[in-house]
Parts: structure tokens; C-alpha cells; sequence
């Protein structure tokens, strides 16, 4: 039943009803909404907070000296804005509800507003017939097309931004802490670049062996960006043992919890299912032991089992890590890939927890992976930061793909991150904006712009959360709300100076000095020219396969193979190549396991086919041939770019040696 519970959180998008499940009446505790007589719509800096209808919004509370003072009273409904009745929400809508009906129409009438004359003209009927109510905005003009590059409006909310949090920066969750400090890293402004660091170093302290493991992820990332910025050795102590607890609260081998056999079942089946949770991250550190309530079995963690989202952050803060030059020397980051795998649709999708494996008893894992609906853009963010920091795995790049076309499909089900809709929609938003898709930037922005104008507030320095289908909202009734969402926001605008891996290093800040000068709207940018592939004749391909089957065989006659993770098509998991025999034999292990199996060259793809010759390529890395052997079999999957790439490798001379090829 546990995980039957786990999976209720999966289609009941945006505000569940319209009672906000009891939360209209229910104020928070912290900060400066604690006044608000409840979880309320923020209405925009008009400084009134409302009740969400259907299709309009019922005034509960003006904040004194907001534009809305003296202008809206408590139970005006606002049914309009700027002549235009709002559209309909959905209450626990589909994955097409999204924010759409009041909250996105009249966060883009402010925006209208704003890049006008200033002035937000409400529809209102207070006991009679509509009648409008004008409120003055500040005029902060309009996000540009480039958000968050090369916006005027940006740059202004992020200075207000970063002015609010250098003094409201408490109080917060480690999310909401991670998530600030590395904003603030990113800072062009000294001051704030210097809060930062003095936020970073702050957090540089060995937590306690109990953690949970979001906490872990997030302070690794954190310390290990305010590394690479700024070389500080002082917080690699630390930064190492908090790599080190992660793999302690990795759930691994005989220590997987132990699932007892229900009616009808038999243990080896459980077992076999309950084995495809290792490699996974829980709540809380799996040595951490807690009886399981109502049923057989135990807990590890202090919560139910390993989810994607804190495997996420473990693979960040490894990843991270070792650019600091610090070493895993176990397999616990190849183990939380494969679980991260087995828990991926072939759509992208991706599970909460560990529904692909057990659902009130085990199910088919296979049938489940192959489904091809698309969901959760929210995770589909992280997990794309997580391959983009992982450029060594075979697969990173066509993942870092899969990922963003879910994103594309899925994007209104961004903010319905299960207990923290902030973090769904921080890390959703940063995957997208780390990614040098455009079209898909150009598309998050104008559809989320107005939930950003909806969560600001009276003066425009800070941000609160806006009520979503979740039924725990930790968010809103946790620590300082006021204080954590405005560092998210900050750190989405910190993309338009991004400084930092997690924001996609190099290649963001090379995005920034692209962008700096925006093309008229009238006038459309010529699109690069692609080279394009060429292809090989039925003899050219078997002389390159002859080549690239000996190296292997070299390879494996020398001991030189390594436990390489590879993606390869006759298997679903990832595997490495054991041994290559001179009969075309290729042996292949499962990562993590010892359980093998033999494939013929004859049996793989054109695409295994590539993957093998960069594998070669990267066991021989001072081979100008391999290298251009790689470069070869990849141009002739289509996949120019990178082919390219081990052309450079290569060199003049290789690469003429090859062209005969073609």
C-alpha cells in the first residue's frame, strides 16, 4: 500500500480544489506573511492575496502601503484584468491544467502592465454590476525573449533580490539554502559575491551521521561550486566526508531492505524485485534503521525506500566532487545510475520513488518502463543537470535530449514538485536554462513569466510560493517561506551570469556573450549551417568494422579492458565490456554485478557499433587512429557535432587516412 500512496501525487496538478484543502483559512508561522490570514494567492505586487475561484479570485487581504491599499477590499472578486475575463482553471486537473485560468491570466496582464503605461486595470464586482479598479505598477517593462540573458527586467528584480536576501537569508531548508548561496556566487556584485562565499563557508561543517540525505546532496553541491570558484582548500574535509556519508546512505547490496512475501507470493520474486532498488537514495542514511509500521519488513532511512530526486542530488554532489579532484573509490555512483535508469521511462518520465519495481507486490518492470507518457518536467530538469555533469558516460548526451523533449511535452507540470512545488520548479527551470535549447527557453519563459510576476511581491524585492495541489505544502508552512522562495527566484535569474558547472560552466557563460545584443522581432536570425553527415558504402563499413574488432581484441589480450559503463541495445541495463575474442565474441558484464553474457559483433547495431569505437577511443586516448575511428562510425549515425569533435582529436593526418572511407 505504501508505494500505491507514493504514486498519488502523479496527476493532480495545480490548486487541488477549491478549498486548497482547508488552507484558505490556515496562515503560516514565519516571516512576513505570517499576518496573511492564510495559504493565499499572491496576486503580483498589487499587494492583495486572494481565494482562487473557478475563473477569478476573491480579495482576503491587502498589505498596508501596496499599490492595492485603499483601492481593493476584502471580498471584491476580481473576475478580469485589463478587459479580459480570466479562463477557467482546472482544480486537480490534468497534466494539461498547468497555471492556466486566473493565476496565468493575470500574471500576464502584469506583465502587459509593466511594459506599458504601469497601470493594471482589475475587473471587480464588490455586491454588483463589474466595475474597474485601476492599480499603478511600477513600469519594470518586460522580460525579454533572452531570459534571463540580456533582460533589463531581470537585472532589475535581481538586484532587488539580492538586496532583500543579504539580510533575509534564515530560516530556510537546505534546499532553500543551497539554492541562495549559489545564486550569490553567481553575483557580478562584490557585495553580494561576498555574502556568498561567507554563506558557503558558514555550512563548512561535518553534519551528523544520521542526515538525511537531501541535506548531504545539497551541501555538497553547494561547497563543491564554492570550490571550483574559488579554490578554497578549507571546505574539502568536509566536502570529502560528505561523499563519503552519501555512499554510506546508499542503499547497496544484502543490506536492501528486506520485503516479506504477501499472499500469493513468493520471497525469490519479491527479492528479485526489491533488488532493483539498490543504487538509490531514501530519506534518511540507510544504516539508520526504522521498523516499518502496520507491516513485515524494515525501513532503512527513516522514510520508505529510495526516490530519484535525492539520487539526483547524491550523482550531483559526486560528480561535483571529483572536478574538485577528490576520488570515489566504490561503485556507488555506477549503482545509482542504474537505479536512476530502471526508474526512467522511455518517454523521460521518471518515477517518484521505486513504483517501477514494487506496487503493493511486485509488477512488470519492463512493461512499465516502456511507457511512453510523458510527466514529471520537474525532475526531468535535475536529471538533466545530472548527465550534463557526467560527459563521460556514453549516454549523457541523448539523455540530456530525452529529458528536455519531456520538459517540452510536460511543461505545465512543473510547479507540482511532491511536498516541495519550489523545488520541482527550481531545478525543472535550471535544467532548462543550463541547456542551450532556445526554443524550449523561449517556451518555459512565456509560460511561467506570469507565475514569477504571481509570486512577487508589494516592491518587487521578494517572492512567496503559490498554493499548488500538493497536500503537505512543506514549503508555505515550513521555516521562512519568504526567505526561500526569493532565493530560488534568485538563483534563476543568477543564470544570466552563470559563473557555475551546475549552470553549465563554459558553455553558459559563452551562451551570455552570444546574446548580448537581441534580434529585432521583425527580422528573423539566419539559422547555422550543419554540416552534413556523410555516409559509408557496405565495403567501407566492414573495413572500419574489421578495424575497430581487433582493437577491442587487442584491448582484451592486454588486460586493458575497464569496467567503462556502456548503453548498449540488445540489454536494458548498463553494462561494461568483459573480454573481446578474435570469433567476434563480446562478453559483457552487467555493472555492478557478475552476472555476464555474450553478444556476436553480428548482433549489435550501428550504434553499439559507435559506442564501442569510443570506447576504444577513450581507453587509448593518445591514438590519433582511434580516435578517428570514433569520429568516423559517429558521422555516420548523423552525429556530425560530435563527431567533429574526435576529428579535432585526431588531427590532419588521421583524418585524411579515413577519408577514403567515405
Amino acid at each position: 500500500m505504501l508505494i500505491i500512496l507514493l504514486c498519488l501525487c502523479g496527476d493532480a496538478l495545480a490548486i487541488k480544489d477549491e478549498a486548497n484543502q482547508d488552507r484558505w483559512e490556515k496562515p503560516c508561522e514565519n516571516g512576513p506573511d505570517a499576518e496573511v490570514p492564510g495559504f493565499l494567492v499572491n496576486m503580483g505586487p498589487t499587494g492583495a492575496r486572494g481565494i482562487l475561484k473557478q475563473s477569478s479570485f476573491v480579495v482576503k487581504y491587502v498589505f498596508q502601503g501596496s499599490p492595492a491599499f485603499g483601492r481593493l477590499q476584502k471580498d471584491d472578486e476580481v473576475v478580469g484584468a485589463n478587459g479580459q475575463r480570466f479562463a477557467v482553471h482546472t482544480f486537480a486537473g490534468s497534466s494539461e491544467a498547468g497555471i492556466t485560468g486566473p493565476i496565468q491570466d493575470l500574471g500576464l496582464a502584469i506583465e502587459a502592465a509593466e511594459g506599458g503605461d504601469g497601470i493594471l486595470t482589475l475587473m471587480v464586482t464588490r455586491g454588483g454590476p463589474v466595475k474597474d479598479v485601476k492599480i499603478p505598477l511600477e513600469k519594470l517593462g518586460r522580460f525579454a525573449d533572452t531570459f534571463p540573458v540580456n533582460c533589463k527586467k531581470t537585472e532589475i528584480l535581481k538586484k532587488r533580490a539580492y538586496d532583500y536576501l543579504m539580510n533575509n537569508h534564515d530560516g530556510i531548508s537546505s534546499q532553500g539554502r543551497c539554492v541562495t548561496i549559489l545564486s550569490m556566487l553567481s553575483s557580478d556584485d562584490p557585495k553580494v559575491l561576498a555574502k556568498g562565499k561567507k554563506l558557503a563557508q558558514e555550512w563548512n561543517t561535518v553534519p551528523g551521521k544520521d542526515t538525511w540525505s537531501w541535506h548531504l546532496g545539497f551541501q555538497g553541491i553547494t561547497l563543491a561550486e564554492y570550490y571550483l570558484l574559488t579554490k578554497d582548500k578549507s571546505v574539502l574535509k568536509t566536502l570529502e566526508a560528505l561523499m563519503d556519508m552519501l555512499r554510506d546512505a546508499q542503499w547497496k547490496g544484502p543490506q536492501i531492505r528486506r520485503w516479506t512475501a504477501g499472499e500469493g507470493q513468493d520471497q525469490e520474486t519479491v527479492d528479485k524485485h526489491q533488488a532493483l532498488y539498490e543504487g538509490g537514495f531514501g530519506h534518511g542514511p540507510y544504516h539508520v534503521v526504522v521498523e516499518r509500521a502496520g507491516g513485515p519488513g524494515q525501513y532503512g532511512g527513516g522514510g520508505y525506500g529510495p526516490m530519484q530526486r535525492p539520487t539526483y542530488l547524491a550523482v550531483l554532489a559526486w560528480q561535483l566532487g571529483k572536478q574538485c579532484g577528490l576520488e570515489l573509490t566504490h561503485p556507488g555512483l555506477d549503482q545509482a545510475f542504474t537505479f536512476i535508469d530502471y526508474g526512467t521511462r522511455v518517454s523521460g518520465n521518471t518515477a517518484y520513488g521505486g513504483e517501477f519495481t514494487m506496487n503493493n507486490g511486485p509488477i512488470n518492470w519492463e512493461k512499465w518502463k516502456k511507457d511512453k507518457r510523458h510527466g514529471n518536467s520537474h525532475k526531468s530538469g535535475m536529471a538533466y543537470l545530472m548527465y550534463m555533469l557526467s560527459p563521460e558516460r556514453s549516454d549523457s548526451k541523448s539523455m540530456m535530449n530525452l529529458h528536455l523533449k519531456n520538459i517540452d511535452a510536460a511543461y505545465r507540470d512543473m510547479p507540482d514538485g511532491h511536498a516541495c512545488p519550489m523545488m520541482g520548479l527550481v531545478w525543472g527551470w535550471a535544467g532548462v536554462y543550463a541547456s542551450e535549447d532556445r526554443a524550449l527557453k523561449k517556451k518555459i519563459t512565456d509560460y511561467y513569466k506570469a507565475w514569477i510576476n504571481m509570486a512577487r511581491c508589494h516592491g518587487s524585492d521578494s517572492y512567496v510560493i503559490l498554493p499548488g495541489r500538493n497536500y503537505a505544502d512543506g514549503s508555505y508552512y515550513r521555516g521562512n517561506i519568504r526567505n526561500h522562495t526569493t532565493g530560488s527566484i534568485a538563483f534563476l535569474y543568477s543564470y544570466s551570469t552563470p559563473k557555475l558547472q551546475i549552470q553549465g560552466g563554459a558553455r553558459a557563460s559563452k551562451a551570455v556573450a552570444t546574446a548580448v545584443t537581441p534580434v529585432s522581432p521583425s527580422v528573423s536570425a539566419p539559422a547555422p549551417v550543419a554540416r552534413k553527415a556523410r555516409t559509408l558504402s557496405a565495403e567501407s563499413r566492414a573495413l572500419l568494422d574489421g578495424s575497430l574488432t581487433r582493437a577491442l581484441v587487442k584491448l582484451s589480450d592486454d588486460g586493458a579492458l575497464k569496467s567503462v559503463p556502456l548503453r548498449i541495445s540488445a540489454t536494458r541495463a548498463r553494462v561494461w565490456l568483459r573480454k573481446a575474442s578474435s570469433d567476434g565474441t563480446l562478453t559483457f558484464a552487467l555493472v555492478g554485478g557478475s552476472k555476464a553474457v555474450d553478444f556476436k559483433w553480428s548482433a549489435l547495431t550501428a550504434g553499439d557499433h559507435a559506442t564501442l569505437s569510443q570506447l576504444v577511443a577513450a581507453l587509448k586516448p593518445e591514438s590519433k587512429d582511434a580516435q578517428a575511428v570514433a569520429a568516423v562510425y559517429l558521422e555516420s549515425m548523423g552525429r556530425v557535432d560530435e563527431a567533429d569533435k574526435y576529428f579535432e582529436k585526431a588531427g590532419a593526418a588521421a583524418q585524411a587516412k579515413l577519408e577514403k572511407l567515405f
